[in-house]
């Protein structure tokens, strides 16, 4: 079984509690307990709905491969990211049988040589804010046409940025499951899965 990405846990949830504790316990012992929960709540739904809610398919974005099917997590409706942050252990993953895929795409491979460090100033290459950036702008995705003529998008960008090698690997096991006519590639992608 082929895994990518990172699964959904309740990490977004502790980490916003987390943060917005401490945050809140700063302001609620130096200046007044009431300013404290206000700052600590501040905190907690900016955590939740600036960050998470915004940037949890590209944080979040597990799918695996075995021989007859694709399970993945879809949480591309803020309903279901509500969901994944709250209660993750609910959240239900699909399943695409690979006799239902009509077409296979890669999408943003081979990436272009951007120096994104050049434009930032607070972040170093290899920091965890360039690898967002890096996943935000630059995605890496299968783009999988089903019979019904719907596209489903599996992300491999966290994968790609932190293991480009591994990934690269892991991805050619991927596309020798399918029949070479379904996949559809660039001269530039072909070149780079063959290198």
């Amino acid at each position: 079984m082929l895994k990518f990405g990172k699964k959904i846990s309740y990490r977004p949830l502790f980490f916003s509690l987390s943060i917005s504790l401490i945050m809140g316990l700063l302001f609620g012992l130096n200046i007044s307990s009431s300013l404290g929960w206000e700052i600590g709540s501040i905190m907690f739904v900016l955590m939740i709905i600036g960050h998470y809610l915004l940037v949890m398919p590209v944080l979040f974005n597990y799918w695996d491969s075995d021989n007859t099917h694709i399970h993945y997590n879809d949480i591309q409706k803020y309903r279901r990211r509500f969901v994944a942050i709250f209660l993750p252990n609910l959240l239900r993953r699909k399943v695409i049988s690979k006799n239902q895929i009509i077409a296979i795409d890669l999408l943003g491979l081979p990436q272009r040589n951007s120096n994104l460090s050049s434009d930032l100033v607070v972040s170093e290459e290899g920091g965890f804010m360039y690898n967002l950036l890096l996943m935000i702008n630059e995605p890496v995705k299968i783009r999988l046409t089903l019979r019904d003529h719907s596209n489903i998008d599996l992300d491999l960008s966290r994968d790609y940025v932190n293991r480009p090698s591994e990934t690269i690997g892991k991805l050619k096991m991927f596309l020798n499951e399918f029949n070479p006519q379904v996949i559809h590639l660039s001269d530039q992608t072909r070149a780079l899965l063959a290198s």
